[in-house]
Order: structure tokens, then sequence, then C-alpha cells
């Protein structure tokens, strides 16, 4: 019989690690300055991301430099793989095999590609539970920190929510066969999880453990089983399955179906609420674009919010009404309170990034940008709503949602202050740069940056000396 062949101690550590992926997922293991993908992962990946196929012995492998591999990783996702990044963990030293671990794995509707994510949409996570008759949907927008449920009593009603949220990603329980062919004909990326995640019991300990709460009754999931198994699958899959930090996670809001008026996926395409009917038609020839006067990402993802699921209630209605209508009618402060807005930007996501560690410096200086808004907003706001007591909606709420608006609006100078103290007003991009904390702001950072720069000009003097006295002018030091 033949021997069986031995395995190198790095090759030992990449199966171990590839052995506790979730199935499909591609490995990006760290080798010094590439990310290499071996067997069935580096076919995989040389056929969608067009890169050479090399063989060592009997293994395949390809591989990717670590400073492009944000591109390569797009194509992936694109693809509809999910990509488990390995990181080394510590400096590599010769002769000892270096320490690495899977820090998080991407998947379609989880990832923070700023070239994927579309400004003007969410990109979601769905998960789905069946409890009795009811099935449950939670969505979550890891970019956003959007996290949301609700529970639909037949299958028309929950592929209509999913075809109305269009998911990028959807997690189920392993083996419902309702669930299953209730979405047999979506366009997201389908992922299987345990199924005794989803259960209520089970859901329900993850939430309260997540949100550090005794009870789920005050986001609405009382009595709402099949809503929590959702939910609760959901975190359950992002933190244990993807290894993802979810801390920004921090509200979970629960909407009944019947504040809303349901449009179907027929309805939403006849009417061309979103898109033109036709695919020769230009994108704009719909009514999203047609009435979309917003001037920040956030506002657009509202409005198509808006726009997709219209509201039931009328004392809701009147009270979104006489807001508008406070601002149509004075058309100068409106366009005050637009000029502050485009200096908000998208903060959503610009807190997120920060949050889990991906943001940089410019995200801080937006950040920022966006506080110094508040107190001006909240004049205007203050102002227009003062000026607008002839409006005849007396059937709105006692609190009008502009001034509800406005009392969440707080100022937070001493960050302002901080951020203005702390970076400086060009930051790079990339924090491996450096150079994004402001001189004089850390005495120690200041030492830290003068042995840097002293010691560059010891050697430029030590090169010089050097090249007076061997007379060699291309010596280098």
């Amino acid at each position: 019989m033949a021997a069986k062949t031995k395995q190198t101690p790095m090759m030992a550590q990449y199966h171990r690690l590839k052995s506790d992926l979730p199935e499909g997922a591609v490995l990006l293991f760290r080798l010094g300055d590439f990310y290499e993908m071996f067997f069935d992962d580096a076919k995989v990946c040389a056929e969608i991301l067009n890169i050479t196929l090399t063989q060592r012995g009997a293994t395949p492998m390809c591989g990717l430099p670590h400073h492009a591999a944000d591109n390569y990783i797009g194509k992936l996702l694109a693809a509809g793989r999910m990509v488990a990044m390995c990181e080394q963990i510590e400096e590599a030293v010769p002769g000892k095999l270096v320490k690495r671990e899977v820090t998080q794995i991407l998947s379609p509707g989880t990832h923070f590609d700023e070239k994927m994510l579309t400004a003007e949409r969410n990109n979601f996570l769905a998960a789905l539970s069946r409890e009795g008759k009811a099935f449950g949907l939670a969505v979550i927008d890891l970019t956003t920190g959007d996290f949301k449920a609700t529970e639909m009593a037949d299958t028309a009603a929950l592929q209509a929510e999913l075809e109305r949220l269009k998911p990028s990603e959807i997690v189920h329980p392993t083996g419902d066969s309702s669930l299953v062919a209730a979405i047999a004909g979506s366009r997201a990326v389908i992922n299987e999880h345990e199924g005794w995640v989803f259960a209520s019991d089970s859901a329900g300990y993850t939430l309260r453990d997540h949100f550090g709460v005794q009870s789920l009754d005050g986001f609405g999931l009382k009595n709402r089983p099949a809503a929590t198994g959702a939910a609760g699958g959901a975190l359950h899959y992002l933190v244990n399955t993807l290894r993802r930090d979810v801390a920004h996670l921090r509200q979970l809001n629960f909407y009944e179906g019947h504040d809303f008026l349901t449009l179907d996926s027929t309805t939403l395409r006849n009417l061309e609420i979103l898109e033109p009917l036709t695919r020769d038609a230009p994108n704009a020839a719909c009514l999203y674009h047609a009435v979309n006067q917003t001037v920040t990402p956030m506002g657009a993802r509202r409005l198509r919010d808006w726009l997709t699921q219209p509201l039931a209630n009328a004392a809701a209605i009147h009270a979104r009404q006489l807001a508008v209508q406070t601002w149509v009618e004075d058309g100068p402060r409106l366009e005050l309170l637009r000029n502050r807005l485009r200096e908000v930007r998208d903060l959503e996501r610009t807190l997120t990034r920060l949050s889990v560690g991906t943001g940089n410096g410019r995200d801080l200086l937006n950040l920022r940008f966006a506080i110094e808004q508040f107190p001006g907003l909240r004049s205007l706001i203050d102002e227009a709503h003062g000026e607008a007591g002839e409006l005849e909606l007396h059937d709105a709420e006692d609190v009008p949602l502009l001034t509800q608006l406005a009392a969440q609006l707080k100022e937070l100078p001493e960050v302002v202050a901080l951020i203005a103290r702390a970076i400086v007003d060009e930051p790079p991009l990339a924090l491996r740069e450096g150079g994004i904390i402001r001189e004089k702001f850390s005495a120690e950072l200041d030492e830290l940056r003068g042995g840097a720069s002293e010691g560059k000009e010891w050697i430029a003097q030590m090169q010089k000396r050097e090249i007076e006295n061997t007379g060699i002018p291309s010596l280098k030091v």
C-alpha cells in the first residue's frame, strides 16, 4: 500500500482552519504579502478572478497581493461566494510556523465594500423562520446598523416583503422545506444555518444576551415567536458562522404589516415604483426617480422604504403630511435645511465604519462635519415649526413629527472639539500611511515621530560621509 503523503505544518494548519468554515466558503490564506488559495478554492478563484492557476506537486494553487485584495474580494462576493479572511496574528520568525486565524467571513449580505454598495439602497441580510403557520422575517444591514423584524401569515406576504426589501443574502433553518419553497425564485444568495438557533427559546436568549436585557417586550417581540426566531437566527449566523462584530447593532424594531399598505412584486413593477417597466426605458422613468430630491444617501434609502411601504394609519399619514407641508410653505428655510443636510452626508455608514474598525481619518472628519450641523438643523426645524401654526391638520399626533425629530438632535460639542484638535485637516485615505494625528496632540506620539525622522536624518548623514570617504557616489546605506 502506498505511503500517505506527509503534510507540512503549514498545510496542516490550512486544513484545520478550512475544516471550521461554512460549506462553500473560500479561504484566503495569508502568506507574507499575498493571500493564497489551495485545492478546489484555487480552481474556483482562478476562474472567477481570471488569475493564473498553478500547481505545486499535486496541489492546485493561486494567489493575489494583499494590498489589492479588496478588488478581488468584491468580485468573489459579486459571484455569490463567501470569503473567509485568514490573517497572520504574529510576526513571522524564521523556522517557526506563524500563528494564523480566520478573523472574519464576508458574504454578499454582510460586506462593507464601497465599490459594490449602492449609496441609495440598503444591503440586507435576511433571516427566515417559521412557527406554526406564521412566518418570521428579520433583516440586518451591517453597513447602517438597521435591524428590524416582522411576522407574516402566509407565503404570499413573505414573498412580497422579500421582493420589497431585496436582500442580498437569505439564511434559513436547515431542512425547512416550506421556507425553501417560499424563496425558490429569489435572486439572493441562499444559505442554510443550524435549525435549533431559530427556535424561539434559543433565539430569544441570543437576543437578550446581545442587547443586555431581561425581556424582549420593549422591542415589540412579546408573543412573536416567529419574528424572535428570525432575529435571533440572523444574529447567531453573523456572530458564530461569519465571526462578525455586531456591537453596533443596538436597536431592533418590530413592525406590523397592517400598519402599511402591502405592495406585492407585480404591483411594484406595474406601477413603476422603483424602476421602469420596460428594459429599454431610462432608469429615471419611475416614481422613485421622479420624486427623489433627497440630498443625502440616508434620505434616499428612507424614500425607497416609504414608497414601497406606504402608511395605512390615518394619524401617521397626517403627521407626515404636516411635516411636509411645513417645508413646502417655507421654501427659503427649506433650502437652508438642505444645505446643512448635504454636510451630514451618509452619517449612518460613517458611524458603522468607525464602530467596527474599518473607518479612517476622513470618516472622523465627516463625523465632525455632520455633528457640527446639528445645532443649525435643530434651530431651522424649531423656527419652521413655530411659524406653521396656521396649518389645519388637527388629527395629527399631539407631538408633531418635526418636534420629535428636533428632540433627537443632540449637540456634542466635546466630540467636535476632540476631532478638530486631534485629526489633521486633510488626512490620508489609508491608515497605514500615517499622518492622521496632529502634532502636539500627543507628546508620546510626537516623541516617536521625532525618533523616526531623526533616525532617517542620521542614516542620510552617515551615507554622505561614507560616500566622501570611499569616493563611491552610488554607495547606499
